[in-house]
């Protein structure tokens, strides 16, 4: 028995996937070893999996579904520490690119590229991902989604369609912007369904989307009361911002690279409405066209120096313009002096074909409708919400849009070949910018795990601790240990959870800090110290205090708290600085690489007078 042709450019593309995943999972476990103790976002999540009732669970941006694996991980006794949570996050990290490696070896027998490459080495997703936040398993189930959608148009029966189904929810009670990407996979399955005209599978399809729609109804509260209770996070959607983060989560190595992630994408649109065509009226057009096409080994030293060139090139286009035209003169060239021999048609082997009830173009069509659909909607969403974007926000666009290139881009022939070429200079620049600076996974989301231990062993009973800005306390809470008094600025009664709603409420009063500071004078003139926890600079002495700030919205800011916290915290430091005589940074974290939003210092108040 003859066994079928392997796909061409079988062994290069191995040579690069199988490296190229064995240093993802290395960089996952150094993440592991270095990202020390848990920041406010993380411990917020791990406090509401220590709740006893779903409703209480779901009071948070993100649905339940984190928070009960967190309980789950601790029940069987893996989350009584730290280190064991972060083993969860690491787990929930390496499924992405285990999935990677399902979707594109179950459906097109292939090992992947282009999502290893650019999703897998990604240092913002490594980071982002492996934390203990909704946005890692998000990403991972919504990819998980997708897989399960293509099990699906291979059979489409009721056990197939109930297991998509299952993961659909799943995926929705993670992440709210899940709903989008739903949508968008039940879109790709229901125009390949309309292609094939198979009308019971397209009620499957939408039979599938219902559910997880359905699954959202106990939300429904929560988006209606959206614009009250969120109402100074929602400062809207600035340009400028959006495109600073989506560089931060794509332009991994370099920000150039960001174009690797439209061009794949263009590609992959380009072949779904290829896929629409009769390919009967296509055939003697794709003939001629392959006549005058280079040959596939020109094509691969093409795309290793194009990718190369393309980063390069990015930085000054206005300058290097000539680089591609003596590109194009390279193909010519390099086609003109070594041309093999016209090569048999290579396709995916024969069994796999059987097994498949979906051609490659379908596979095509199915991918670039759901890439088309997820970015169209994503955006709305991100419009409707009208919250600062965040780097992470995008894992689990970026995760589809990753499985969308394994499924939709050939095994075989000039595109696998370019892909390839694309592939392999990405990750070869990856791992040189990663192992050269070790920035890109050695990164603490913390320095109060570091802190707290340092405060508890000198502050005395008597002491007083000031913990700015109050979205610190949530993890101070969590690591400090002493037997001394502390409140955040501005004072809140609960500092277990982001609770944005006390600090509406203290927006609206005047006169915020006055207890703060009526604490501390008490405690300097008994003889104790103030210890300061915080992001700040020692004021100068004898400078007034600001005034308060008048009732939200203010005129540039809106309802955002973050002016009223600096006008509190800088109204405490400056009484302090003006009524101690002595007023000290006793800590600070070495320089390394170390989340902005949770590097805070220790400063040492003593001594009174008026």
């Amino acid at each position: 028995m003859i066994s079928p042709r392997r796909p061409y450019l079988w062994l290069p593309a191995w040579c690069v996937a199988v490296p190229v995943t064995l240093v993802a999972v290395g960089l996952h476990f150094y993440f592991l070893c270095h990202a020390g103790g848990f920041w406010r976002d993380e411990v917020n999540l791990i406090n509401l999996a220590g709740l006893h009732s779903l409703r209480a669970m779901s009071a948070d941006s993100f649905p339940v579904f984190m928070p009960l694996l967190i309980r789950f991980w601790e029940t069987i006794g893996l989350g009584k520490t730290d280190a064991g949570l972060r083993l969860l996050g690491a787990l929930i990290g390496l499924g992405l690119p285990a999935t990677l490696w399902l979707m594109a070896w179950k459906f097109r027998r292939s090992p992947p590229l282009a999502g290893l490459a650019l999703l897998a080495l990604n240092g913002t997703v490594i980071v982002f991902g492996d934390s203990l936040r909704a946005h890692g398993l998000g990403s991972l189930l919504i990819l998980l989604t997708a897989a399960a959608a293509c099990w699906f148009l291979q059979k489409t029966c009721w056990k197939r369609a109930v297991v998509w189904a299952a993961l659909s929810m799943l995926s929705v009670q993670t992440l709210f912007q899940n709903a989008v990407f739903i949508f968008a996979i039940c879109v790709g399955a229901w125009v390949v369904c309309a292609r094939q005209k198979n009308v019971r599978a397209a009620l499957k399809v939408f039979l599938v989307g219902l559910a997880a729609a359905v699954s959202l109804l106990p939300y429904l509260m929560n988006f209606i009361s959206l614009n009250v209770d969120a109402s100074s996070l929602r400062t809207g959607i600035a340009p400028a911002r959006l495109l600073a983060t989506f560089d931060t989560a794509a332009g991994f190595p370099m920000e150039q690279s960001r174009w690797l992630w439209f061009i794949f994408a263009v590609a992959i649109v380009v072949l779904g409405v290829a896929a629409l065509f009769p390919r009967l009226k296509m055939a003697g057009k794709l003939a001629a066209v392959k006549k005058i096409l280079p040959a596939r080994w020109t094509t691969l030293l093409v795309a290793l120096i194009a990718a190369t060139g393309l980063l390069w090139f990015s930085a000054l286009p206005a300058s290097r313009w000539w680089f591609f035209l003596l590109l194009a003169v390279a193909v010519a060239v390099l086609d003109g002096i070594h041309r093999p021999p016209a090569e048999a048609e290579t396709t995916v082997p024969t069994a796999v074909q059987n097994e498949n009830s979906v051609c490659s173009g379908d596979w095509s069509l199915f991918a670039g409708t759901t890439l088309l659909v997820a970015v169209v909607g994503f955006a709305a969403f991100l419009w409707f919400a009208a919250l600062p974007t965040e780097p992470w926000y995008y894992l689990p666009l970026l995760a589809l849009v990753a499985g969308c290139y394994e499924i939709g881009l050939p095994v075989c022939g000039h595109v696998r070949a370019a892909v390839l070429g694309f592939s392999g200079v990405t990750a070869v620049i990856a791992c040189v910018v990663i192992f050269s600076e070790h920035k890109a996974v050695n990164w603490r989301f913390t320095n109060l795990d570091l802190l707290c231990p340092q405060l508890a062993a000198e502050a005395a009973p008597g002491d007083f601790v000031i913990v700015s800005p109050w979205y610190c306390g949530i993890s101070f809470e969590r690591y400090f240990k002493g037997d001394v008094r502390w409140e955040t600025v501005p004072p809140l009664a609960d500092h277990a959870f982001a609770r944005y709603d006390l600090v509406h409420e203290q927006m609206q009063k005047t006169e915020v800090a006055r207890p703060l500071i009526e604490q501390a004078a008490a405690v300097l003139r008994a003889g104790h110290r103030v210890w300061l926890v915080g992001m700040m600079a020692v004021p100068a002495p004898g400078e007034a205090p600001p005034a308060d700030l008048p009732p939200p919205p203010l005129k540039f800011s809106g309802w955002s708290d973050r002016p009223y916290t600096e006008t509190w915290v800088l109204q405490v430091n400056q009484f302090l600085s003006n009524h101690s005589r002595e007023f000290k940074m006793v800590f600070e974290t070495p320089s390394g690489n170390l989340n902005f939003m949770e590097n805070v210092q220790l400063y040492r108040v003593e001594g009174w007078h008026d």
